[in-house]
């Protein structure tokens, strides 16, 4: 004579759930996580609204706020937002020269060109670039060696 378990609908062993649709369009991980990590999304839309805001500002040289302006606002700081979006998602097994490179590009771009907002020469906002740029560069290469796994 065989004996069977019983089957029931309330079993006591550990279920495995599915995840629900509601995680899934939410973007939640199985865990209740973001798969991407929340400073990877701040940073970039905070730094992006920084700079999106201090661009016309700079360039309206105290007049009324004009669409072109408010264009030049939203364009350059989704621009920004999107170059650093794209630099903080950049695998770390990349050199970290090559690294710390790109984010002294994009530093020094960005704040060169709000140099350029406010009439100044361009070599003059060209020597500022770089200045800031060569400065992030030192920076973050600085950062990404002494983290080195």
């Amino acid at each position: 004579m065989a004996t069977q378990a019983p089957t029931s609908r309330h079993t006591t062993g550990p279920r495995h759930a599915r995840p629900s649709r509601l995680s899934a369009l939410s973007g939640l991980s199985r865990r209740g996580r973001l798969p991407v990590p929340l400073r990877t999304i701040a940073v970039p839309v905070t730094l992006g609204i920084l700079y999106g805001v201090w661009a016309p500002f700079i360039q309206r040289h105290g007049n009324p706020l004009n669409a072109l302006q408010i264009t030049l606002g939203v364009v350059s700081g989704l621009v920004l937002a999107i170059l650093v979006f794209l630099l903080m998602r950049m695998p770390r097994t990349i050199q970290p020269e090559l690294r710390a490179t790109a984010f002294g590009v994009v530093a020094g771009v960005s704040v060169g060109f709000l140099h350029s907002l406010t009439y100044a020469s361009v070599l003059r906002s060209s020597g500022i670039g770089l200045t800031v740029g060569g400065a992030m560069a030192i920076a973050t290469f600085y950062f990404f060696h002494t983290r080195e796994k």
